[in-house]
C-alpha cells in the first residue's frame, strides 16, 4: 500500500479542525468562503475537500450519497473516503482498482463509476481533481460525487430491450431461413401440399417479424418524442362500436360487451393510434381469457378527459405483475404454459396514451379474477414530459393551434393580409424568407414537416405556397401531387439542385412557378406578387356569391369565412367549411354524392362516397342541435344530401 501521507508537503496544506466542518476555513478566507459553504450546501451533487486523507469540508449531499453522518465525519480523526467507498462497493476488487487510479494521482482529474451495495444509491459517479494555490502548489484534491442510478438503469433497461429484441426476431428469421433452405435445397422432394405449408410458415413469420418490427420503431418513436401525432377530431363511440364488431368476428368465442354514457364529447387525438393502443388492450384481453367469457368495454367522462376500461374474465394478474405489466417484452406467464405474443403490444399502447397526455394503468383482485385495464384522454391532448423536453415539431407544432382554437373560431380571418404559408425544414432559410415576407405584410405560417404542412391547410387555406422540395419527413414533390388532388393553390416550389427534367416534373406535377437555390430575395418576391395578381384576377371574374348565407340559426360569412349557430362560432377545419359552402350555394336542393366529392375533393374522389359520410357527421355534430335528427343536413338516401330552407 502506498503511504499516503507523503504525498503533500506539510507547509501547502489547508487548516484543518475534526472538532467541526464548519470550522474547516482556510487560511486567509472568511467571507469568500462562507459564500462557496452556502454555493456547495445548496448542490445536489457531493462535494467534499481533502488535505491528504483528511477531509476538510463536506456538503450535505456528499453525507447523504455516502450515507454517514456529519456527527460520524467530525469525531474520526482521519476518516478516509477510499476506505469507506471500498466498504460499500459491490465488487470490492473493481472498485480497489478505480480507486487506485484515482487516488494515486492527485495532482491529475480522474472519474469513475462505482456500483454501491450499502449506500443511497446504487450506481456513484466519482470526479477527482487537484486544487492549487495561486503559486501553484498542490493543496489537496476536491471529490464530485453524483447519483447515476437513473442514468445507468436506463442503459441497462436500453441493452435489456435490444437483447429482448434480437431474442424476438430470432425466432421468425429461423423460421424463416430453415423453410426457404429446405425448399432451395431439395424441393423435389417435398410434394405440392408440404411445399405450400412451408410457403405459409414463411408468409406467417414475415408478418411477425413486421409486426414485431413496426411496434418496437412506435413504442421508442413515442418515447422519444419523434412519432408525429396526426390530431383529428374523434367520436370514440363510433371508434369503439366498430371496433367491437370486428373483435365479435374474429373472436366468436367471447361475447364483447361495450357500455357508453348517453353523451360522450368528441375528443382530439390521433385515431390510428388510439385505435392501435385499444386493439392491443382487446387482443390482451381474447389473449389471458377462455372462450365463452365475456369482454366488456366502458367509457365514462368528464368535464376535462374520458375514461376507457377493458375488462376481461380470464386469468388475473398477480400484484407483483401490475407495476410491470407495460413493460417492453414483459409477459406473464401461467403455470406449464409458454408466454404467448411479443410482449410489446401493453407497451406500445401506453406508449400511445402517454404521448397524448392520458394515464394508463392495470388493476385485477387477483389470480383467476380477470383484470381491468383503465386509460385516460384528454379532450385536448397535453404534451407529455418526454415529449416537450424532445420538443417533437410534429406534436408542438398542432397543440397551440388546438389551443388557440378554442378561444378563436375555425377559419376566421380578422386580418386581411395575404397569407403565405412557408414550408421549409431549414431553420435559417426559415427565418431569413419569414422576414422579408414579413416586411411586405404578408402573414406567414411556418411549417417543417410534411404532416405539419397538411394539417395546415385543413386548418387553414393559405392564399399561396411556397414548398421546398426536401422536408423532414417527405419531399416536397410528394406533398405537391397530394396537395393537387384537392386544392389548386397557388405553389412556387423552392427547389435544391436540381436538374431541367427534374424542373419540368415539378412543373407538369402543378407548380405554378419554381426558383433554384441561392436565390435573389427581390426575385422572389416579384414571383409571389405575380401568382397573386393572376389569382386575385381569376376570383374576380368568378360569379360573385352572397356575402353572407343564413338559414334558420346557421349563419355562413363567406367574406370572413364565418360560420355561427345562434350567434355562437362554430369551428370548421378547411374541408369542412368547403362542404358545407357547397351545401349552401345549392341549398333546398339535392346535392348528389359525385359532385361533392368533385368539388371538395377533387374529380378523382368521385367514387369514395366514405369521405362525405365521415365529414357530413362531424358537420353535424357541429352544428345541429341533434346529430341524430339533423334540422339543417338532410340525407337523401341513395343519391346525396341537401341543406334545408327554414
Amino acid at each position: 500500500m502506498p503511504n499516503y501521507d507523503e504525498w503533500m508537503p506539510e507547509d501547502t496544506t489547508f487548516q484543518h479542525s475534526t472538532s467541526d466542518t464548519s470550522s474547516m476555513v482556510p487560511t486567509a478566507f472568511t467571507r469568500e468562503y462562507h459564500v462557496l459553504t452556502e454555493i456547495c450546501e445548496s448542490m445536489s451533487s457531493g462535494f467534499m475537500l481533502l488535505n491528504q486523507q483528511r477531509v476538510i469540508y463536506s456538503n450535505p449531499s456528499s453525507l447523504r450519497l455516502l450515507r454517514i453522518s456529519k456527527n460520524e465525519l467530525s469525531t474520526s480523526e482521519l476518516f478516509d473516503v477510499r476506505k469507506h467507498l471500498l466498504t460499500i462497493a459491490a465488487d470490492t476488487h473493481q472498485a480497489h482498482t478505480e480507486l487506485d487510479r484515482v487516488w494515486l494521482h492527485p495532482d491529475q482529474e480522474y472519474s469513475t463509476d462505482l456500483a454501491l451495495t450499502d449506500a443511497a444509491v446504487r450506481w456513484l459517479r466519482i470526479r477527482s481533481f487537484p486544487v492549487h494555490d495561486d503559486r501553484g502548489l498542490l493543496l489537496g484534491r476536491g471529490i464530485l460525487l453524483d447519483d447515476i442510478t437513473l442514468e445507468r438503469s436506463a442503459v441497462e433497461a436500453r441493452s435489456e430491450t435490444l437483447a429482448l429484441a434480437a431474442h424476438e426476431l430470432k425466432t421468425p428469421l429461423a423460421i424463416i431461413k430453415g423453410c426457404a433452405t429446405t425448399l432451395l435445397g431439395s424441393s423435389a422432394r417435398w410434394d405440392a401440399a408440404m411445399q405450400h405449408e412451408m410457403l405459409q410458415m414463411i408468409d406467417t413469420q414475415s408478418d411477425r417479424l413486421h409486426d414485431v418490427l413496426n411496434t418496437l420503431l412506435d413504442v421508442w418513436r413515442l418515447d422519444a418524442g419523434t412519432q408525429p401525432l396526426r390530431l383529428t377530431q374523434v367520436a370514440l363511440p363510433e371508434l369503439l362500436t366498430q371496433l367491437m364488431h370486428r373483435w365479435q368476428k374474429q373472436a366468436p368465442g367471447h361475447r364483447f360487451v361495450l357500455s357508453l354514457p348517453p353523451s360522450v364529447p368528441s375528443i382530439m387525438c390521433d385515431a390510428v393510434r388510439i385505435e392501435q393502443a385499444l386493439n392491443h388492450l382487446l387482443q390482451n384481453a381474447v389473449t389471458y381469457s377462455p372462450s365463452g367469457k365475456i369482454v366488456s368495454v366502458q367509457v365514462e367522462a368528464n368535464d376535462i378527459e374520458l375514461r376507457v376500461s377493458i375488462a376481461d374474465e380470464g386469468i388475473g394478474l398477480a400484484s407483483e405483475h401490475l407495476d410491470r405489466i407495460f413493460d417492453r417484452f414483459y409477459r406473464v406467464q401461467a403455470d406449464g404454459e409458454q408466454a404467448s405474443g411479443s410482449g410489446l403490444g401493453l407497451a406500445s399502447a401506453r406508449s400511445s396514451i402517454e404521448a397524448h397526455g392520458g394515464k394508463i394503468w392495470a388493476d385485477s383482485p387477483g389470480i383467476g379474477e380477470g383484470a381491468t385495464f383503465y386509460f385516460t384522454l384528454p379532450f385536448v391532448p397535453r404534451l407529455s414530459s418526454t415529449a416537450q423536453a424532445i420538443s417533437s415539431p410534429s406534436i408542438t407544432s398542432s397543440l397551440p393551434t388546438l389551443q388557440q382554437s378554442s378561444s378563436t373560431t375555425g377559419l376566421l380571418k380578422t386580418d386581411r393580409r395575404m397569407r403565405v404559408l412557408l414550408a421549409e425544414s431549414d431553420a435559417r432559410m426559415t427565418r431569413y424568407l419569414r422576414a422579408n415576407l414579413e416586411e411586405q405584410r404578408y402573414r406567414v405560417q411556418t411549417v417543417g414537416h410534411g404532416i405539419q404542412f397538411l394539417r395546415q391547410l385543413d386548418l387553414e387555406e393559405p392564399d399561396i405556397i411556397l414548398l421546398s422540395t426536401r422536408l423532414a419527413d417527405m419531399s416536397g414533390v410528394e406533398l405537391l401531387q397530394r396537395l393537387r388532388e384537392f386544392s389548386q393553390i397557388p405553389v412556387i416550389m423552392l427547389c435544391g439542385e436540381c436538374d431541367e427534367d427534374e424542373r419540368v416534373q415539378m412543373l407538369d406535377l402543378g407548380c405554378d412557378d419554381l426558383v433554384v437555390k441561392p436565390f435573389g430575395m427581390k426575385e422572389l418576391l416579384a414571383r409571389v406578387r405575380v401568382l397573386l395578381r393572376r389569382q386575385n384576377a381569376v376570383a374576380s371574374a368568378q360569379p360573385a356569391k352572397p356575402a353572407v348565407f343564413s338559414t334558420g340559426d346557421l349563419m355562413i360569412d363567406h367574406a370572413q369565412h364565418l360560420v355561427s349557430v345562434n350567434d355562437k362560432p362554430v369551428q370548421l377545419s378547411r374541408t369542412e367549411y368547403n362542404l358545407l359552402s357547397v351545401l349552401a350555394q345549392n341549398a333546398g336542393m339535392v346535392v348528389t354524392h359525385e359532385l361533392l366529392l368533385e368539388k371538395v375533393w377533387g374529380p378523382e374522389y368521385n367514387r369514395d362516397i366514405d369521405f362525405i359520410w365521415v365529414y357530413i357527421s362531424r358537420l353535424r355534430r357541429k352544428i345541429e342541435a341533434d346529430s341524430r335528427r339533423p334540422k339543417y343536413i338532410l340525407t337523401v338516401p341513395d343519391v346525396g344530401y341537401k341543406l334545408a330552407k327554414i
